[in-house]
C-alpha cells in the first residue's frame, strides 16, 4: 500500500520483464539492473547454517550486531549474494526497534505485574514473542507487533527497489549529495511526526522504513568509518543541525584502485583534513574525474578515475570494495538508528510510539452500523458488546474504536478515537430514525471503516437491507485483501418486509448474497437472526474479539442431505468454538476417539454456538452435518501459534534481494512466498504451505528455513489466477498434525498500480497536492479504466485520465492533483484510492491507495531561488563561417547555490556537455560546446521541484576570458514552481 508523503518520493513499482529476458546479465546501471526479477537459489535443504552472533547484545546503551544475518536490503540479499556473514538493512531495522520496545517497557512498569529485568536479556538475542510476553502476559497481540515491524523492515528494504527511491543518491547518500541528504532527512522526520500527531500510524511506518535506509546508508556509503571515526555521526538526522566538513568539487577524493579489494584508495589530502565524501553510483549525476565511486560489478562509474569503489554494504569483496569494514559500518548503523529512534520517542508519547510499532491488545473495536428507524435492537446491541470489550481490558485498550453508520442516501461520518469513554457516549448518542425501505449505502459505509481501521483487524456490520451501492463491491475486497481484514455481518430482517415468508425465505434471501460472499472472502461470518435475538447472537463479537483468534474451517454451502466436515485440533489451541447458522437439521461433534462431543451449546433462531471444553483432544475432529438448504459453519478456536506471510520478487542488480509486494502478487509470474512463524516453540515446525482456489485446487509447495529464526520460504512457480486462500501445515513435537490458515482469501493481480506523493509541498486547507500515478500491465493487452476517489467528497481530483490501452508489460506515468477544501483541519488525514479494472469486464485488475496529513498554513519562505554565478569562461567564438564553426570550443564553468540543492541540469537550447556535482553548499556546473552553438539555456531542477534557467553567450575575444568571475548569469533568469512550497 502506497501511504503517505516518502522520504524520497516513493514510487511503489516493481517492473518485470518477460522471464527470458529478466534472467538475464545486469545492466550496469542500478535501475535496469534492479528490475531484473531474479530466478533465485534452488533448494535442496537448509538455505544456511545460522552463523554465531557477533557478540552478546546490550541493551540501548551498548548495542552490537545481530548473527549471522546493511546494507543490502534484507535476508534474501544473502542467497542470491552469498554473502552469508553479511548484515542487511533488515537485521539493523529488526534489532533497533527490538531494542527501543524493550527499553520503553523497561522505563514504564506494567501496572499488575512484575518489572522487566534488563539483566535477562543481555547477551542474548532479543526475539518481540519473548519481550512482549515477558512484559504483557498473554494480553498482548504478537501478531500486530510482528506485522508493523514487517511494514517497516519491508519499506526499507524496498527503499533500493521502487523507481522513485533506488537511483535517487539523496536517499542513499551517494554522489556527495551529504548535505542535501541530511536536508530530505529532517524534512521527512517533520512529516513523520506529523503523521503520528495525526494518528496516520500506517502511513508513519512506510516513512520511518525509508529514513532509516537513508540514515543506515550513510555509514555505509560515506568514508566516515574511513576516517577511524569509532561513533555516530552526531549532527545526522538532528533537528537544528547539518554535516558540515565536506569535501568540494576540486577535491580529488579517491584514486585509483584495479584490485577487487580497495584498501587505501581514498585520497590522503582528504583523509589528512577529515572531510567527508561518498561514492558516485552509476551515469546519473555523472561522476567528475577523481570522484570516489560506490563500486561493485553493478557500478558504471567504478570503470573511470577514480576507478574502484567504497561501500561496505556486504562483507564480500565481489559487491564491496571495502568489505573490510562492513562490520564497523553496520554497527555503527545501528547504533544511528536506536539512536534515531530514542530521539523520535522523545516528541511523542511513550503510547504513541508503542502504537507505531504495533504494540497493542488488539488494533481495533470497528463496527459498521445501519441507523434507520428499524434498526432500534441492533444499536442496543453495539451498545452492550462494546461495553463488554472496553469493561474487560486492563492495561491495552484497542488502539481505536471506530464506527460508521449509514441509512440511504447517506453513509458517514467515520467517528474514530482511542478514548473508550468518548466512544461510549458516542454510542449512547445514536439513534435509529427514518428509513422503512431498501437498499442503503451499505458498501460505502463499509469502504470507509476498512480505510480507517488498521490491519488483521475484524469489522462487524450490523443492518437488515442489502447494498444499493453493488458497485464499490471490487474495492471493498481489494481492501479487505490488502489490509488483512476480516468483515462479519450480523443481519436482521425487518418485520414489515418479510410477513407472511417462511424461514426458508428468509435465509435464501438472494440480496444478501453479496454480504455472504464479501464474509467468504475476509474470513468473516453472516449470521442471519431477528430482532428478538440480535442481543444473543450479538455475543460473536466479543467471543471474536481477541487478537490470537485462528480459523480452523470455514465453509458456506447450499447442499442439501449429508455431509462430513473435519478440522485439526493441536495442542497449542485452547477455547475452540463452532458457529453453526442456517437449515441444519441435526449435527454431531466427532472428537478423533470416535466419541460425540456436546460442549457448551447456545442456540438463538438459526445460529448455534458451541463451545470445546478445555483440555482438546489433539487430532483430527469432525462434525456430521444433515442440512436442508443453505447453511454456514465456521470454526475457530484461540492460539499462541500462527502466522503471517507476503509475496515479493526476487530482485537481481547492485542490491539484490526480495523487493515486498505491498499490495496483491502478480498473476502468472515467478514469486517468492515468505511465511513468519508466531509462537512456535522449536519442538515444532511447519514444512508446507498450501494455496488452495475457491475451486478446492490446492498447490503443495515445501517450505525451507532460512538464516532467520522463524522464517520460512517458497517458490512459486506462477501465482494462482484468480482468489486463494494460504495454508501452513507441519507437526508439533509429538508428530500430532499442525495447521493454520489465513482468514482472507488472496487474489493476484495482472497489473501493479503506484501513486506516489512527489510535491514539495504540504497539503494545507485550500492548497493543491500533485500526485503521480503509474500503472504495469501483465496481461495480454488490454484496456483499463481507470478510477480514483478520496475517502472525503469535500477532497476534490482533478483527474485526466479514464480509460487506458496498454500492451503487455507496458507501463504508464500520469499524474492527478488533489485539492483541500478550505474548510479542511489540521491534521486530517484524507485516502486517495486508485482502481484500475477491465473496460470489457468491469472487473477489478489492480489496486492501491495513498494517505495525505493535512497540514497548518505556514509562512511562505521568501522567494529563494537556485542562482546561476559565473565563475569562469575558457576559449571564445569570434566571427567565423559556417563551415569553420566546429574547429573552434568554448565552456563556462558555474556555480549554482540553492538549499535543495540541484537535481539535475539539462541542456534546453544549444548543443554541447553538461555535468555537475556538489561543491559543499553549492553545485558545480561545467558546460562545454563548439562555436557552432554560441549561446546556450541550461535548465535547472531541484531536488524540492523547484525550476530556473540560465543563459550562456560566448565570449567573442579572447580579451574577455576570465573575467567577471561573481557576474550573476540571470541575463533572462525565469524562475518558476511547479507549485508553492513552504517552510
Amino acid at each position: 500500500m502506497g501511504l503517505g508523503p516518502s522520504v524520497c518520493s516513493m514510487t511503489l513499482t516493481c517492473r518485470q520483464k518477460p522471464e527470458e529476458e529478466a534472467i538475464k546479465g545486469a545492466s550496469s546501471h542500478r535501475g535496469d539492473s534492479a528490475r531484473a526479477i531474479h530466478k533465485g537459489p534452488s533448494f535442496s535443504g537448509t538455505m544456511a547454517p545460522r552463523l554465531p552472533r557477533l557478540l552478546g547484545c546490550l541493551i540501548v546503551a551498548s548495542v552490537v550486531l545481530p548473527g549471522s544475518h546493511a546494507f543490502f536490503p534484507n535476508f534474501w540479499s544473502k542467497f542470491l549474494s552469498v554473502t552469508w556473514g553479511s548484515y542487511t538493512h533488515q537485521d539493523l531495522t529488526e534489532e533497533a526497534i527490538l531494542n527501543v520496545t524493550l527499553q520503553i517497557l523497561l522505563d514504564n512498569k506494567h501496572p499488575t505485574r512484575p518489572p522487566l529485568n534488563k539483566q535477562d536479556f543481555q547477551g542474548k538475542t532479543l526475539i518481540a514473542d519473548d519481550i512482549l510476553r515477558a512484559y504483557f502476559g498473554e494480553e498482548v497481540s504478537v501478531r500486530q507487533f510482528r506485522a508493523s515491524v514487517r511494514q517497516i523492515v519491508n519499506a526499507n528494504a524496498n527503499t533500493d527497489f521502487l523507481n522513485g527511491t533506488r537511483d535517487d543518491p539523496l536517499c542513499h547518500f551517494d554522489s556527495e549529495r551529504l548535505q542535501q541528504g541530511n536536508s530530505l532527512l529532517l524534512r521527512a522526520r517533520e512529516d513523520l511526526l506529523t503523521a503520528m500527531k495525526a494518528k496516520d500510524y500506517e502511513g508513519s511506518r512506510q516513512r520511518l522504513g525509508q529514513m532509516l535506509h537513508s540514515l543506515q546508508d550513510f555509514y555505509s556509503h560515506t568514508n566516515w568509518v574511513e576516517m577511524g571515526n569509532t561513533d555516530i555521526y552526531p549532527d545526522l538526522a538532528s533537528p537544528g543541525k547539518d554535516i558540515t566538513s565536506l569535501a568540494g568539487a576540486s577535491d580529488q577524493t579517491c584514486i585509483d584502485c584495479t584490485e577487487v579489494s580497495c584498501r587505501n584508495n581514498i585520497a590522503e589530502s582528504v583523509q589528512k583534513r577529515n572531510l567527508l565524501t561518498s561514492g558516485y553510483f552509476g551515469e546519473t549525476p555523472k561522476k567528475p574525474r577523481g570522484k570516489c565511486s560506490h563500486g561493485g560489478p553493478f557500478d558504471y562509474s567504478s570503470r573511470f578515475s577514480a576507478r574502484g569503489g567504497i561501500n561496505k554494504d556486504t562483507n564480500n569483496a565481489i559487491y564491496s570494495p571495502h568489505h573490510f569494514l562492513h562490520t564497523q559500518a553496520a554497527e555503527l548503523a545501528l547504533r544511528a538508528t536506536i539512536q534515531f529512534l530514542s530521539q523520535l520517542r522523545k516528541d511523542v508519547t511513550d503510547r504513541e510510539m508503542l502504537r507505531l510499532l504495533g504494540v497493542s491488545s488488539f488494533p481495533a473495536l470497528s463496527f459498521v452500523l445501519d441507523t434507520t428507524g428499524s434498526m432500534g435492537e441492533e444499536i442496543t446491541a453495539v451498545r452492550r458488546q462494546a461495553n463488554e470489550i472496553i469493561n474487560r481490558q486492563n492495561l491495552l485498550y484497542p488502539d481505536y474504536y471506530i464506527l460508521v453508520p449509514f441509512h440511504d442516501p447517506g453513509f458517514g461520518p467515520v467517528f474514530k478515537t482511542s478514548d473508550p469513554n468518548e466512544f461510549r457516549k458516542y454510542l449512547n448518542s445514536l439513534v435509529a430514525l427514518g428509513g422503512g425501505d431498501e437498499p442503503e449505502m451499505c458498501l460505502s459505509a463499509l469502504r470507509l471503516a476498512l480505510i480507517h481501521t488498521p490491519p488483521h483487524s475484524e469489522i462487524f456490520v450490523f443492518t437488515d437491507a442489502s447494498a444499493k451501492d453493488i458497485e464499490l463491491r471490487s474495492s471493498v475486497e481489494a481492501l479487505i485483501q490488502d489490509k488483512k481484514m476480516k468483515v462479519s455481518f450480523l443481519i436482521t430482517e425487518d418485520p414489515s418486509l418479510t410477513r407472511g415468508r417462511s424461514r426458508r425465505e428468509l435465509l435464501r434471501q438472494d440480496r444478501f448474497d453479496l454480504y455472504s460472499e464479501l464474509a467468504m472472502t475476509s474470513g468473516g461470518q453472516v449470521i442471519f437472526t431477528n430482532n428478538e435475538d440480535i442481543s444473543s447472537v450479538s455475543d460473536v463479537i466479543g467471543e471474536s474479539a481477541h487478537f490470537d483468534m485462528v480459523k480452523l474451517l470455514h465453509l458456506q454451502s447450499e447442499r442439501k442431505g449429508n455431509a462430513t466436515h473435519v478440522f485439526e485440533v493441536d495442542k497449542f489451541l485452547h477455547s475452540v468454538s463452532l458457529y453453526i447458522n442456517g437449515e441444519v437439521k441435526k449435527f454431531n461433534i466427532i472428537d478423533p476417539a470416535g466419541h460425540v462431543q456436546h460442549g457448551v451449546r447456545r442456540s438463538s433462531g438459526t445460529l448455534t454456538r458451541i463451545s470445546l471444553k478445555d483440555p482438546l483432544s489433539v487430532g483430527s475432529w469432525s462434525i456430521v452435518m444433515t442440512t436442508m438448504g443453505l447453511h454456514t459453519l465456521h470454526v475457530q478456536g484461540r492460539s499462541s501459534v500462527d502466522f503471517l506471510y507476503y509475496f515479493g520478487a526476487s530482485m537481481n542488480g547492485s542490491h539484490p534481494g526480495l523487493y515486498t509486494y505491498t499490495n496483491q502478487p502478480v498473476a502468472g509470474v515467478p514469486a517468492v512466498l515468505v511465511v513468519e512463524t508466531i509462537g512456535l516453540p522449536e519442538t515444532a515446525h511447519l514444512d508446507h504451505v498450501s494455496l488452495t482456489s475457491i475451486e478446492g485446487e490446492t498447490q503443495s509447495l515445501e517450505l525451507r528455513k532460512t538464516s532467520k529464526a522463524g522464517l520460512l520460504v517458497t517458490e512459486v512457480g506462477h501465482m494462482p489466477i484468480g482468489e486463494f486462500r494460504v495454508g501452513v501445515s507441519g507437526q508439533d513435537d509429538n508428530e500430532h498434525a499442525l495447521h493454520r490458515e489465513a482468514p482472507q482469501h488472496l487474489k493476484a493481480a495482472e497489473c501493479v498500480v503506484e501513486m506516489s506523493n512527489e510535491s514539495p509541498s504540504a497539503l494545507t486547507p485550500g492548497s493543491n497536492r500533485r500526485v503521480s500515478l503509474t500503472i504495469s500491465n501483465y496481461a495480454p493487452s488490454t484496456c483499463y479504466s481507470v478510477s480514483l476517489i478520496s475517502d472525503d467528497s469535500d477532497f476534490t481530483i482533478n483527474q485526466t485520465i479514464g480509460r487506458l490501452n496498454m500492451n503487455r508489460y507496458e507501463s504508464h506515468v500520469t499524474e492527478f492533483w488533489i485539492k483541500a477544501p478550505n474548510t479542511a483541519k489540521e491534521e486530517a488525514v484524507v485516502t486517495v484510492i486508485a482502481s484500475i479494472a477491465s473496460c470489457e469486464k468491469k472487473t477489478r485488475a489492480c489496486f492501491t491507495m495513498l494517505t495525505l496529513v493535512v497540514q497548518k498554513k505556514t509562512r511562505v519562505s521568501p522567494k529563494t531561488f537556485p542562482s546561476c554565478t559565473l565563475m569562469s569562461y575558457s576559449g571564445s567564438c569570434p566571427p567565423l563561417s559556417p563551415g569553420s564553426c566546429q574547429s573552434r570550443a568554448w565552456g563556462a564553468v558555474l556555480q549554482v547555490s540553492d538549499r535543495d540543492g540541484v537535481k539535475s541540469v539539462q541542456i534546453l537550447f544549444g548543443t554541447g556537455s553538461i555535468s555537475h556535482g556538489p561543491d559543499g553548499p553549492s553545485e558545480r556546473i561545467e558546460f562545454t560546446s563548439d562555436c557552432c552553438s554560441p549561446s546556450a539555456e541550461i535548465l535547472l531542477t531541484t531536488y524540492r521541484r523547484t525550476t530556473g534557467y540560465c543563459h550562456l553567450t560566448a565570449p567573442s575575444a579572447a580579451t574577455q576570458l576570465g573575467q567577471n568571475k561573481t557576474l550573476v548569469l540571470l541575463l533572462g533568469l525565469m524562475i518558476y514552481y511547479i507549485t508553492s512550497w513552504t517552510v
